[in-house]
């Protein structure tokens, strides 16, 4: 004969501590928004969102870098979070035509190419990979102290 005695001590533990982390997300939030930081960062240094290139600027065409003549773009981006959400943008009034696209100028006779430099596109979508790399660190948000 087998016997198999299970201590559920462990186990509450576990789910309580999961309990908790699910209910303060704030840390997790935190973790997204250093993601999503992180991925902005990738796509100015490879001119791309996630790993699609942006159409080339005629600055690049000269050896310099497409949206970085002076890097205070790259260097605007900030983040807020909080227990629901995680945000990330820039306050440049330039920002948003050059990762959207559209006409620009007096008249609006320039068209500028959409660029997104944010790891979320004018659509809602995340770039190519960022989705994973978010949910791993929502899971491991939620396996801390277990």
């Amino acid at each position: 004969m087998i016997e198999i005695n299970l201590d559920s001590k462990s186990v509450d533990r576990s789910l309580s501590q999961l309990l908790t982390n699910l209910g303060n997300s704030r840390k997790m939030m935190r973790g997204v928004a250093t993601e999503m930081i992180s991925l902005t960062e990738e796509n100015f240094e490879n001119e791309s969102f996630g790993g699609d290139k942006w159409p080339q600027s005629k600055r690049a065409a000269q050896g310099g870098k497409t949206l970085q003549l002076t890097g205070q773009l790259a260097a605007s981006i900030s983040t807020q979070v909080g227990n629901d959400f995680a945000r990330i943008g820039s306050n440049k009034p330039y920002a948003a035509i050059h990762h959207l696209g559209g006409q620009a100028g007096r008249g609006r006779k320039v068209t500028i190419p959409a660029r997104p430099y944010l790891p979320i596109n004018g659509s809602g979508q995340l770039q190519n990979g960022a989705d994973k790399r978010i949910i791993d660190i929502a899971l491991e948000s939620l396996k801390a102290g277990l």
